[in-house]
């Protein structure tokens, strides 16, 4: 069992028009306590087969270990932007969804795409990590996801030419003031994702260096935080080193694996998230593959790269996604297969415990990752246990749903 004090500041307030996705307060007086924090540390995870079929059951409810980190089973929670920060700070809200997850057996937790600068947020809203000022707030996070016992990660994200936009649900709060448009950067200068979007200038060669410092940073202080892995997520017309060849327009990409590699601990491992298709296979025009994915995948792997969490589209506004059950499997399982010695997860419509448990059985796959199906239901892990007949442990504070 684990208490410790968290000074927290309690203000008397009056609630103000909404500003980026999140209420703000105008503030009136202000009065301090101390509150505690209290955690009951579940010592076997949340998640984990506790029956006698561990090695002889679901594949899906097998541990699995990549460096130091061992999950308690295979299903983990896909990174979703929230839009529900101010100046970058994790809040109650993140306390509340992401810690909802690991009571409900996710192996692994990955908090949303969080932005290593300022400028790489895609709205106001986003989560951010370029301060050393936002760790207690995400360590605060962490510390209840390890207190069910499951790991967390992060995606440490820059959002190039989609920055400086709306958050999708609240876009009338948004004042022009807290854009940045002249400050949008992409690889190729006028690119921009849609007409809704800003118009990126190109990111100078002498700026590169500044954003691959960025992640590495990022990397040090989601350590900082008690972070057990992170994700790293990079159209490109660029005549200079870093574009043309696929090894060119590879080469930020490597160069900020190298970077974040050599600023976490190296028995903690670093994930990749990679989009294995541009889905514009209608338009006759060069494209990202599946056949450059595997390729990259090696490089990589190479570089430090421990697993990859293989998606695909989001690129550009021209592509076409064949939506269907499990319709991404077939890209992880490509990675799977051509490149030995790196984990390999696979996203997209999955939603029950027997594709799931397939998936991994077949080894198309090391790991599932969901996200909408984690929102229906924040149980979905557990939920997932029972539909294979498998006795899962429940949260300390939660054993009484077992019974149901």
């Amino acid at each position: 069992m684990v208490a410790t004090v968290v000074p927290v500041t309690v203000e008397s307030t009056t609630i103000v028009k909404p500003t980026h996705g999140a209420i703000s307060y105008a503030t009136s007086t202000e009065t301090k306590f101390e509150q505690e924090s209290f955690h009951i540390t579940n010592k076997i995870a949340a998640g984990t087969n506790v029956g006698d079929n561990v090695e002889e059951g679901p594949a899906l409810f097998r541990p699995y270990t990549v460096r130091s980190l061992t999950l308690a089973n295979r299903i983990i929670v896909a990174p979703m932007c929230m839009y529900s920060s101010k100046d970058g700070f994790m809040n109650d809200f993140h306390l509340a969804h992401l810690g909802s997850f690991a009571i409900g057996g996710a192996g692994l937790v990955i908090a949303e795409a969080t932005a290593v600068e300022p400028r790489g947020r895609i709205s106001p809203a986003d989560t951010g990590i370029w301060s050393d000022d936002h760790i207690p707030a995400i360590k605060r996070v962490v510390d209840l996801v390890h207190a069910q016992g499951s790991k967390m990660g992060i995606q440490l994200g820059h959002a190039g030419r989609k920055a400086s936009t709306k958050a999708p649900y609240n876009a009338e709060s948004f004042p022009a003031s807290e854009y940045w448009p002249d400050d949008v950067v992409g690889p190729t200068a006028g690119l921009r994702w849609d007409d809704r979007h800003e118009i990126p200038r190109e990111l100078l060669v002498d700026e590169i260096p500044e954003v691959v410092k960025a992640f590495a940073e990022g990397a040090i202080r989601a350590n900082k935080a008690g972070m057990d892995t992170f994700l790293s997520p990079v159209t490109n017309k660029r005549t200079d080193h870093y574009g043309g060849s696929l090894e060119n327009r590879a080469r930020l990409l490597l160069e900020v694996v190298k970077a974040v590699r050599a600023n976490f601990p190296a028995e903690k491992p670093v994930f990749l998230r990679l989009s294995a298709s541009d889905c514009v296979e209608h338009l006759d025009i060069p494209s990202w593959t599946i056949d450059q994915t595997v390729e990259v995948s090696k490089w990589a792997r190479d570089a430090g790269v421990d697993v990859v969490h293989i998606s695909s589209a989001g690129n550009t506004a021209d592509q076409k996604v064949a939506y269907s059950p499990g319709y991404q499997v077939h890209f992880a399982e490509r990675v799977k297969k051509e490149v030995a010695g790196l984990g390999v997860i696979t996203v997209g419509s999955i939603t029950n415990g027997k594709q799931s448990d397939e998936i991994v059985a077949k080894g198309q796959a090391d790991l599932i990752a969901a996200a909408r199906s984690w929102l229906k239901n924040p149980a979905f892990a557990l939920e997932a246990a029972r539909e294979l007949g498998v006795k899962p442990k429940y949260a300390s504070q939660y054993f009484a749903a077992q019974y149901v």
